[in-house]
């Protein structure tokens, strides 16, 4: 992530007390009552991320990023080196002293941390040299993309890296915008939605405005006009990613409406010319297509607010929705008297729905705070500005962000109590800094007050898996679709929920249900062909692949269709895949490690194959020279000797690979691999046992070309079978 603004880190303190450990980062050793406990570099690693990280949640997204840079791994693996750690310090799972986990979630630190300089670690003295933080031991964060069968591990890439697009926490950030991705969309005709009569989609306004530069206003009025009408009980209002999803498109309103479950759709436009203002909007009902009401506002620029205010009042009207007096006052109400104030939220808010770099987030968080200087009472400008520090305190784990971002939201409470993105946004915050009953309450309340509210039954949802309440969790999930079901947000939660419970099959519909919301979005296929893969149905991950490379050509999407072929035994579609991501990831040994594999399996294109490891191990010995403890490296260098014809090389580079990571998942399946090379099926055997122990999925060594020549060994077969069919 650019980093230009982001907040400076502290330096790496020396060590850690844990309870009654002491982690010792120099020497890279944990002790208590100053003997050591032995750990392997792994986890030596992740019982680090979860002390630095501590109280807060570690998501398995986030372990297998800082634990295994470069590799992707299951939330299994991560689960079984968990279970490693635990045994080694003497730690219960179920009455956890050190470590507790939060179902499908992930994993923190419950017992008491805080820093150590170098003179307070016992067995220390200050002027010990502390070395690097251990995670630069294994090297710095590399891209989605790994060598060989074993690491088409980052084809559980899309198991893990591509839920990323809409995390369980991540969609409570929508307080705002909803705007982690907000692709254009064509209805799938298939999809039908039940259209409540008393429903609505409010769509961008498009800027018509001679000199352009005003689309943010065309935006921040519909997103500001649909908060509006949300708070309406009885009026369904579309999520407004689902509706800004439309955005540019020139979709039929039946088709849109029938996309996002509703009955009304309001579009229009925005023009402005120096200080004289014109929108126009029209309501459409789509089940009859015909428009319902218009009006065109010819007013100065001064008088947006108003504009705004009559909009809601017309829509209400032509609805014939009933308010309270008190309810109609609190639609009527504009966020602030300061138009100035309202231009620079919307630009904020502008900002916030692009993907948020840290430049971005700076740009917006400038933004709010400019209103807030025209209007030190603008509660939604608060509401802003804790959003943006919630941000950067999940990217940077920088307390004083999380600290600053919940003054912000009371701030805003202060001001405005029954401010819903103030109350979601401090829910988000609870959550991701740990606080998970306190989020669950709130979001608890959200959904009380407004049951249609979809975005607060996503929170809650998140806030149930937290806290290990999974059938509720998975009942709430359920709830938000209902409420919304052509939000694809929601289906992308539940989706999620389902995969990391190792329900892949039922994940792969809810994504498929994604792809027919958002069809021109690289993720959602992404996302699918992981889904799909992991239940086995090779043929159909490889076209959801395809279709998510044709829509943005990633490396590691290239990677992951390369992965896919691989496994179908098309070599020639894989190695086509492989070259593609190499050009993008040219100095990374473990790319042209796949390629290799992929052109060593089809006899005419061997000789290619040699010359291809050749140039893996090359770059991998490089990457050595930097990172000798690099235990998967190492045995990926095995695996390239022993390939061509280097049986003596091979056995230096296990040997020593096996030294520092005697319990790493691929370095048993590499291991596996490299006694196949030598004839060795007993070795092999073994070898693929320990890797699967270790959380393998047994799925991807049943269908791994690699392994063809054991399928009709007895041992092999048992060994499957106790892994499932």
């Amino acid at each position: 992530m650019e980093g230009s603004t982001s907040p400076v880190i502290a330096p790496e303190p020396s060590g850690y007390r844990v309870g009654d450990l002491v982690i010792d980062v120099g020497r890279q050793r944990v002790t208590r009552a100053e003997v050591e406990i032995p750990l392997s570099q792994l986890s030596f690693d992740l019982l680090l991320v979860l002390a630095r990280a501590a109280p807060n949640l570690q998501s398995f997204d986030q372990l297998m990023e800082r634990v295994w840079p470069g590799l992707v791994v299951t939330p299994e693996t991560v689960s079984q080196r968990i279970k490693l750690v635990r045994d080694a310090l003497g730690d219960d799972s179920h009455a956890p002293r050190y470590i507790a986990g939060v179902r499908g979630r992930g994993y923190r630190m419950v017992a008491s941390v805080s820093s150590l300089s170098a003179a307070t670690i016992p067995g220390s003295s200050a002027t010990t040299q502390t070395g690097p933080p251990a995670e630069s031991a294994r090297g710095a964060a590399l891209p989605t993309l790994t060598g060989h069968g074993v690491s088409r591990p980052w084809l559980i890439a899309a198991m893990a890296t591509a839920l990323l697009v809409v995390a369980v926490w991540g969609l409570a950030q929508y307080i705002h915008t909803r705007r982690a991705w907000t692709p254009a969309t064509t209805a799938a005709a298939s999809v039908v939605v039940v259209q409540p009569p008393k429903s609505i989609a409010v769509l961008p306004l498009l800027d018509i405005s001679p000199s352009g530069g005003n689309e943010y206003l065309g935006d921040g009025l519909a997103q500001e006009l649909s908060g509006r009408l949300s708070r309406i009980p009885g009026l369904r209002v579309a999520a407004r990613t689902s509706a800004f999803a439309f955005k540019g498109r020139r979709e039929d309103v039946r088709t849109i409406a029938q996309t996002l479950g509703v009955r009304h759709v309001l579009e229009g436009s925005v023009r402005r010319e120096g200080d004289h203002l014109r929108v126009t909007a029209q309501l459409i009902d789509a089940s009859s297509g015909y428009q319902v009401w218009s009006q065109n506002y010819d007013r100065s620029w001064q008088d947006l607010l108003a504009i705004e205010d009559d909009l809601a009042r017309s829509i209400i009207g032509t609805l014939q929705v009933v308010l309270s007096s008190d309810l109609a006052g609190r639609i009527a109400q504009a966020p602030t008297e300061h138009l100035a104030a309202f231009d620079f939220y919307l630009a904020g808010l502008a900002k916030l729905r692009q993907p948020t770099t840290a430049a971005q987030l700076g740009e917006a968080e400038g933004l709010f705070r400019e209103a807030l200087a025209v209007d030190p009472r603008f509660a939604l400008a608060y509401a802003g500005l804790c959003e943006c520090d919630s941000i950067g305190y999940e990217r940077s784990q920088d307390s004083a962000l999380a600290a600053r971002a919940e003054a912000a939201c009371h701030q805003a409470l202060a001001l405005d109590a029954s401010l819903r993105e103030a109350k979601l946004g401090l829910a988000h915050l609870y959550a991701v800094t740990g606080r998970n009953d306190q989020a669950s309450a709130i979001f608890h309340a959200a959904v009380r007050e407004d049951p249609s509210d979809v975005d607060a039954y996503i929170g809650l949802a998140g806030a149930y898996e937290e806290l290990q309440r999974s059938a509720e969790a998975e009942g709430t999930y359920r709830r938000a679709i209902d409420v919304d079901p052509g939000y694809w947000a929601a289906h992308t939660a539940f989706g999620n929920f389902l995969f990391h419970h190792g329900r892949a099959t039922l994940a792969a519909q809810q994504y498929q249900r994604v792809t027919q919301l958002v069809p021109v979005s690289a993720p959602a296929f992404n996302n699918l062909g992981a889904a799909l893969e992991m239940s086995g149905d090779f043929e159909g991950a490889a076209r959801a692949f395809d279709k998510s490379l044709e829509l943005e050509p990633t490396r590691s999407g290239y990677s992951n269709s390369g992965t896919v072929y691989y496994f179908l035994g098309r070599f020639t579609d894989a190695a086509r895949m492989f070259r593609k991501a190499a050009e993008l990831a040219s100095e990374d040994h473990r790319v042209w490690g796949n390629l290799a594999d992929a052109l060593y399996q089809v006899t005419a294109t061997r000789p290619q194959a040699e010359h291809e490891y050749q140039r893996a191990i090359g770059l991998a010995e490089r990457r050595l020279g930097v990172n000798p403890k690099d235990a998967v490296t190492w045995i990926q260098l095995a695996f390239y000797n022993a390939r061509v014809g280097e049986p003596s090389r091979a056995r230096r580079c296990m040997a020593r690979a096996l030294e520092l990571g005697s319990d790493d998942v691929f370095v048993h399946y590499y291991a596996a691999l490299i006694a196949l090379e030598g004839g060795d099926t007993a070795a092999a055997l073994v070898a693929l046992r320990r890797a699967i122990a270790l959380g393998y999925p047994a799925q991807l060594v049943r269908a791994a070309p690699d392994f063809a020549g054991l399928r009709d060994n007895e041992g092999f077969q048992h060994l499957l079978a106790a892994h499932g069919p």
